[in-house]
């Protein structure tokens, strides 16, 4: 007989970045008191939350290292206050508005983590359970019943709650890119063993192997990065600049991309002073006035890619070539057979739970309809298969697929996933809380404290020298 957990207001599925965000948005607007009073259960494989696997990555982030310190923002006595004195989140405010790594980043969201799993399980209706894995969840007459399993032991329990929140992550489906075409080949095919996908080089071991690999030639190598995300840009810098034993020749990393690679700018003037006259009205976030707010590089990333195009004066980058797929294809197929290794840096599909209706019967999801599909709609309420929001069921992470929209800001042209680790910590998670909290939650939801009043103004107001 399996053993029931109790009932509680939400269960948390994942306890990693996005799994934290809706208790990090409640206790920005002073509402995780609130939250905890509904009872909140997060449920998390590893031995720790906060974390995931952001730490486990080489590159840079495409966030600034401010925008990380400002999960920390709320009420001066909150129940995170103490940690905006700590040295690791004065080191990030320093930092401003430069980028951090991931390993360093994953170190500080480990200590938030900490820190809320404290709170969480002083709480009277709290509970973090580490050393769980999640099986499904199933539809009630009151909410939903989530099997999950001790991974040590292998008993089973079960959680009964109100409302669900999946942040389960993301993975590289090995049979979506085995029917990837590119350049009108099948790209598995065509590259064999000299093909990688992206989520295998970034890992801090993969890029370790891979430059032993590279090294390993006796030349100069020759790779290819299909794929026109941050992920792509991120990778490709990271190889030219973080391979001390590797010298790549001019041209010798090439990065295949479908769609053209936008450049983020924080207002019209900044992108007209450097010549960058690529945008429309609809490139343009309403809210913000910048310039490619969703979709434009960022960072490492934009600099690089600046630099390849010879945009704003920079100096070239001999070593990068871009490559526009869809054109030329003999072309293409020449740079992926004469590369020693090819990067295919597509994106990601979101891991969800099986879902199951109050009968039993497994639900079909809309994610899983095609290989672009979304998990959630745009309250973040996870979608079956015909786009019916599953009540009191929400989804937040990479690849969920939410897409800000309206008040919440960003280019009308953007099209894709918004992955954004301060989007998730303030404006989705801060809509889930909200629909948590109140049943009746409206369609034109709004934040109620401003987008950009962050942690500046907590330092500002404490003044702490950093």
């Amino acid at each position: 007989m399996t053993l029931s957990l109790g009932r509680t207001g939400v269960a948390i599925i994942g306890g990693g970045p996005a799994g934290l965000a809706p208790l990090l948005a409640a206790h920005r607007r002073g509402r995780l008191a609130d939250l905890l009073k509904e009872g909140v259960t997060v449920v998390e494989q590893s031995g720790s939350v906060g974390e995931g696997t952001i730490g486990r990555w080489c590159i840079n982030s495409d966030s600034t290292a401010f925008t990380f310190a400002d999960c920390l923002a709320g009420p001066p006595d909150s129940e995170l206050a103490a940690l905006r004195s700590h040295p690791l989140t004065k080191e990030f405010v320093e930092a401003g508005e430069g980028t951090v790594p991931l390993r360093r980043a994953g170190e500080f969201l480990g200590l938030v983590g900490q820190a809320m799993n404290e709170v969480i399980a002083a709480s009277p209706n709290g509970r973090v359970l580490k050393g769980y894995r999640a099986v499904s969840t199933q539809r009630t007459t009151t909410g939903w019943l989530t099997l999950i399993r001790d991974l040590e032991s292998g008993r089973e329990r079960t959680i009964d709650s109100r409302n669900v929140v999946l942040a389960t992550g993301a993975s590289q489906p090995v049979e979506r890119l085995r029917r990837e075409v590119v350049a009108g080949v099948n790209l598995v095919e065509r590259c064999g063993e000299r093909l990688l996908q992206s989520g295998e080089v970034v890992s801090t071991t993969g890029f370790a192997a891979v430059a032993a690999r590279l090294a390993g030639l006796g030349r100069p190598p020759r790779v290819a990065i299909i794929g026109g995300s941050t992920s792509a840009a991120a990778i490709a810098f990271a190889m030219l600049n973080r391979m001390p034993g590797v010298a790549f020749g001019p041209g010798g990393l090439t990065i295949l991309h479908r769609r053209p690679l936008r450049i983020f700018y924080p207002n019209v003037e900044a992108a007209l002073a450097d010549g960058y006259t690529e945008f429309g009205s609809d490139d343009i976030c309403p809210v913000s006035g910048r310039v490619f707010r969703l979709s434009g590089f960022r960072l490492d990333s934009r600099e690089l890619i600046m630099r390849a195009r010879g945009i704003g004066g920079r100096p070239a980058e001999p070593r990068l070539q871009l490559h526009r797929l869809g054109v030329d294809d003999a072309a293409s197929l020449a740079l992926l057979d004469n590369a020693d290794l090819v990067i295919a840096a597509l994106g990601y599909r979101p891991r969800a739970l099986p879902v199951f209706d109050e009968a039993g019967e497994r639900v079909s999801l809309q994610s899983e309809t095609g290989p672009q599909a979304r998990l959630v709609d745009d309250h973040c309420r996870v979608v079956d298969a015909s786009g019916n929001p599953l009540p009191h069921l929400f989804a937040i992470g990479l690849a969920a697929g939410f897409v800000p929209h309206g008040k919440l800001g960003g280019e009308p042209s953007f099209r894709g996933q918004a992955n954004g680790l301060w989007l998730w910590q303030n404006d989705v998670g801060a809509m889930i809380a909200d629909a948590i909290l109140s049943p009746s939650f409206a369609e034109d939801y709004l934040l109620e404290s401003p987008a950009l009043a962050g942690l500046e103004q907590v330092y500002a107001a404490q003044e702490l020298e950093v």
